[in-house]
């Protein structure tokens, strides 16, 4: 595994439990309190984690 795979691996672990689904069913990352900085690698990771967490929803608004 590279170091990217392994940081990505690492920042999905820690934002798994600050996402939440929303009331149109969407996931989002909804960051709770002391998890330190983040950078913008950082959340990029976390925006292309949210984007595959929502595709299957994503694509059957789509449909509408």
């Amino acid at each position: 595994m590279s170091k990217y795979e392994e940081h990505t691996a690492l920042v999905r672990r820690k934002c798994i439990k600050d996402i939440e689904t929303l009331d149109d069913c969407y996931k989002c990352w909804w960051p709770g309190g002391g998890a330190g900085y983040l950078n913008a690698l950082d959340l990029r990771i976390i925006a292309d984690y949210l984007d595959e967490l929502n595709k299957d929803w994503d694509e059957e608004v789509n449909k509408l």
